[in-house]
Formats: structure tokens, sequence, C-alpha cells
């Protein structure tokens, strides 16, 4: 079995693929499980860590180029975790390039797919920015999307493909909305959601930190663990259980900063805290305030997705993993 990751050089395409390589095995187009024997994993730049599996084969170049594409699908991929995007930041901050890449990028990767003739399942990397105004503010299945930025926009495009695409029987496709993931290591990406990943990870490594917004925020996050298992098993089960519509939201916890520094002090101690300071940003604070706050979903339930248990169960899984 070919499974191709876009994005796969990021911090969830790099956990995506060493827990794909783990499990060993995916279950197939037809429901077959099956053994991954080659993992390709395609971004702009070669993963930092590299990867001496030797079912891994590592592709570079632009996602919107279509010849480069054709020959990374190159005919024989059984599934697609279509990972690679604009960041919200960057794609309201650059219109043309979110479009390319979000909308256009996704569509080429969709009609290359279909001309492969292997129909292979397609899992698209959505996000909950799809949703926005005041009813948006407590999310379930029945919420309708109305994106209030240029990549929420782009994300319920690209799943409006997606779901064209596996109406027409040319790919399996499933696209999934996205909580914010926290907490990611490494330098701050261009998403507005960034600094919750910062009032964390920066104080564990000694540094300071500015959180732009109040501390009683709240925001819905998903663990990197937690939104990998789901992805993985939102792709294993059968296109008849996955249903419809064939965009799903993944469930999520509601967190503060305050929540997330009170776990800090469990997890490290209060000298960590005193790192972070709060600095409100006119621009960051109404933004933040209008994301969804309360997300459930009782279909991903249904199909065996968790949530985390609290602010501690972030903060813990990231110390242990990349903590010093």
């Amino acid at each position: 079995m070919r499974v191709l990751i876009t994005g796969g050089a990021g911090f969830i395409g790099s956990k995506l693929a060493r827990e794909v390589l783990k499990r060993g095995s995916l279950t197939d187009q037809v429901g077959d499980r099956r053994e991954v024997n080659e993992l390709v994993l395609f971004d702009q730049f070669p993963p930092q860590t590299p990867n001496t599996d030797p079912r891994v084969k590592v592709e570079t170049g632009d996602l919107t180029d279509r010849a480069t594409m054709q020959r990374v699908i190159g005919g024989v991929t059984d599934t697609i975790f279509h990972l690679a995007a604009v960041v919200s930041g960057a794609a309201e901050a650059d219109l043309g390039l979110g479009l390319r890449v979000n909308l256009d990028g996704t569509r080429q990767l969709l009609e290359l797919a279909a001309e492969s003739g292997r129909k292979p399942k397609f899992v698209f990397a959505s996000s909950l920015a799809v949703y926005g105004g005041p009813a948006a503010l407590s999310v379930t299945d029945a919420t309708q999307p109305a994106p209030q930025s240029s990549y929420g926009a782009q994300k319920l495009m690209g799943e409006i493909l997606v779901g064209d695409f596996d109406r027409r029987g040319l790919v399996d496709g499933r696209a999934l909305r996205f909580p914010t993931v926290a907490i990611r290591p490494g330098k701050a990406n261009a998403a507005n959601s960034s600094f919750i990943s910062a009032v964390i990870r920066e104080p564990v490594a000694g540094r300071p930190t500015v959180c732009p917004v109040p501390g009683d925020v709240p925001i819905a996050l998903i663990s990197p663990d937690r939104l990998v298992d789901a992805v993985i098993r939102l792709h294993d089960i059968t296109t008849a259980d996955f249903g419809r519509p064939r965009s799903l939201v993944l469930p999520a916890i509601r967190v503060n900063v305050d929540e997330m520094l009170d776990a800090l002090d469990k997890a490290v101690g209060k000298d960590a805290r005193k790192l972070v300071t709060f600095k409100p940003d006119p621009r960051i604070e109404p933004m933040v305030r209008s994301w969804p706050a309360e997300v459930t979903s009782a279909r991903a339930r249904s199909l065996g997705v968790e949530t985390d248990q609290d602010a501690l169960a972030f903060v813990r899984q990231y110390v242990e993993e990349f903590g010093s």
C-alpha cells in the first residue's frame, strides 16, 4: 500500500507519518487491511529530522506544480493525507497565495488523484475556521459554516471539492475540521492561534513570551496525539460508516490560557509561569474571541473519536516529548 502525506515535513505530518509506520498497516479503498510498504512525505523542504525507515520516501517541491504532483502521486497511491496549507495569518495577509495553495493546490491534487483511476482515500485537513459569527461560538454537527476569514473560506471551498469528487466516485473523500492543535514545538508559525502553544513551549524552554489575549479567553483545543489518532481512525473506517456529509467536525475541549498556566505550574513549577506576560493585541484578541469555544460532535464520538481530558494533559504530553 502506498500512502502520501502532503505537508509531511511539518509537525503534524511528521507525527502522522511516525504513527502510520508504527502501526504498519491501514485500511485501503475496498476495506481491506494492508501493509504500508511505501510512505511518501511531500513538502516544500525535507524534514528537519530524516526518517531512516526504508518505507519512507521524501519528495520536495511546489504543491501547485502539476508535473511535480503528478510524479509524486505516481498513479499508484492508495491514500492521500492532504495536510499542506498556507496557515490562517498568512492566508489573510496574502489572498493570492492562500487561493493558489489552499484552493488551487487542493483542486489539482484531487484531479490528479481522480486521473489515477484508483479512487484513493483522500483525507483533507480542514479547520474550525469554516465557522464564524455569534452562532459559531458553540459548534455542533448541526452548525452551518460561515467563514469570517480568507483561510476559512478556502478550507470550506476545499471541503466542497472533496465532497463533489467523492460524489462522482473519483476519490473516497473525507474532510476533517481540525480544532487548534496544542502544544506545537519549534518556532511559532503564522497561524493566529500560535500563541496558545507559545505560552507553554517558551516557558518550558526557559524563554519569556507575551500572550496577546487575556487569560480567561476560551479556545477549543485538541492535542497532537488525539488529532493523529482521530485522523487514522477516520481514515480506516469504511466509507459507509463515515457517512454523509463528507465533512466532519472533530470534537475538542474548552481551555483558556489561565488553565494552561495552572497546568504548567503542576507540570514544571511556578518559575515557568513567571515568564508569561499579558499584552492584549487589538488585532488578535477580537479574532480569538470570535472562534468556537465549545466544540462537540456526536457523529465523531460515535465513530470512536475521543477528546483530551483537561489542560494538564496538553502540558504533560508536551513536556514528556519535548521538555528538557
